[in-house]
C-alpha cells in the first residue's frame, strides 16, 4: 500500500500548529493512543524562521514516533519549504493552494502530493500535474453541496476536506464525498496543550476516528 492509499484508508489528519517544540512529544503519543496514524505540521510564512522552526518540529515528532505515522509538513507555500520538508523527513506536502510548481517538486522528491483547490479547475489541474489527493480547502458545513457537486463529476480525484471539519461536521463531509478530512484545532484545542491535558487529546481523536467509520459504514464504504 502507497502512502497516499494510507492516507485516504485512514481519512483523519491532525494539524499542528502552535504547538511547542516541549510539548510534541507527549501530544503526539496522545493522539497516537487514540488512533491518530497521520499527523501535519504547518509552517508560518508570516515567520522569518519558520524553517528552521518547523523543521525541528517534524523532527522532533520524527524522532518519538519513528515510522509509525506518516508526517507532513503543511502550509507549504513555496518550494524552498518543500525542500526543507524533504530534509527534515516527511512523508506528504500539504498546501493551501494549487502551486503546480510546488506539485512537481513535492512528486520529482518521491512525496505524497496534498495541494488545496476548490474550483473544478483547480482540482483538475493539480492533479493533472501529479497530485495524489486534492485538499477541499476552505471547507465549511455550509459548503457540502457544493462539495458533492464537486467531488461527483471528479470522482477520479480522491478529496480530504479542511477548514470547517469538527466531530460535529465529519460525516457531512464523508457523505459528500470525501475520503477524509483535516483539522487541528478540534482536538488540538489551545487549552488542552496549555493544560497538559492529553487523556483528553486521546479521547477527541478516537471521537473523531468513530465518526468517520459511522459514516463510512452508513454509506457502505
Amino acid at each position: 500500500m502507497t502512502k497516499a492509499e494510507v492516507i485516504e484508508r485512514e481519512g483523519l489528519i491532525v494539524i499542528f500548529r502552535g504547538v511547542g517544540i516541549e510539548k510534541i512529544e507527549k501530544t503526539v503519543k496522545a493522539l497516537y493512543q487514540g488512533g491518530v496514524r497521520i499527523i501535519e505540521i504547518a509552517f508560518n510564512p508570516s515567520d522569518a524562521d519558520t524553517i528552521d522552526k518547523t523543521c525541528a518540529l517534524i523532527k522532533e515528532a520524527r524522532r518519538v514516533m519513528g515510522d509509525k505515522i506518516l508526517i507532513g509538513a503543511g502550509t507549504v507555500v513555496k518550494e524552498e519549504y518543500v525542500v526543507a520538508a524533504y530534509e527534515a523527513g516527511v512523508d506528504f506536502i500539504f498546501s493551501p493552494d494549487t502551486d503546480v510548481d510546488v506539485i512537481k517538486l513535492t512528486k520529482k522528491l518521491g512525496l505524497v502530493s496534498i495541494p488545496g483547490a476548490l474550483t473544478p479547475s483547480e482540482c483538475k489541474t493539480a492533479y493533472k500535474n501529479g497530485a495524489d489527493i486534492i485538499k477541499l480547502f476552505p471547507a465549511t458545513i455550509d459548503d457540502i453541496d457544493y462539495i458533492i457537486n464537486i467531488t461527483r463529476p471528479l470522482s477520479h480525484i480522491p478529496f480530504i476536506c479542511v477548514g470547517g471539519t469538527n466531530e460535529n461536521t465529519i460525516s457531512a463531509f464523508i457523505k459528500a464525498g470525501a475520503k477524509g478530512v483535516g483539522t487541528g484545532i478540534s482536538i488540538l484545542k489551545p487549552e488542552l496543550i496549555e493544560s497538559d491535558d492529553y487523556a483528553e487529546i486521546t479521547r477527541l481523536s478516537k471521537l473523531h476516528i468513530d465518526k468517520i467509520q459511522e459514516a463510512r459504514n452508513d454509506i457502505g464504504m
